[in-house]
């Protein structure tokens, strides 16, 4: 529990620094004007603030995961009684997982 309750914690700050650097990026036009920094950091600072905590969340929610593989195998199994959808359903998230890492080992230097 104590485990669950620090990574849940550290996935909340993780997300919140995604948030805000990807509102800061978003922002870019008004915030870097004259190309000077926002809160003493260039935007490719804000940047790497926003691909790291990325990566962060994406670590912190597999472990999270991890730990709660039993309740959401159970959730499966109870909602999703055919076993052949139940299956195709697991393909389908692993592909999505998939989908959303290998685009990292091209962005990270």
């Amino acid at each position: 529990m104590r485990t669950n309750i620090i990574i849940d914690c550290l996935m909340l700050l993780s997300f919140a620094a995604m948030s805000f650097s990807g509102f800061v990026l978003q922002m870019r036009r008004v915030l870097f004007a004259n190309r000077t920094p926002f809160m003493g950091m260039s935007r490719h600072v804000w940047s790497d603030i926003h691909l790291w905590s990325a990566i962060v969340v994406l670590v912190l929610l597999v472990l999270h995961l991890i730990l709660h593989w039993k309740a959401v195998g159970g959730w499966f199994k109870k909602n999703i009684t055919n076993s052949t959808v139940r299956y195709c359903i697991y393909i389908l998230l692993a592909a999505v997982v998939l989908l959303t890492i290998v685009p990292w080992f091209f962005t990270i230097n």
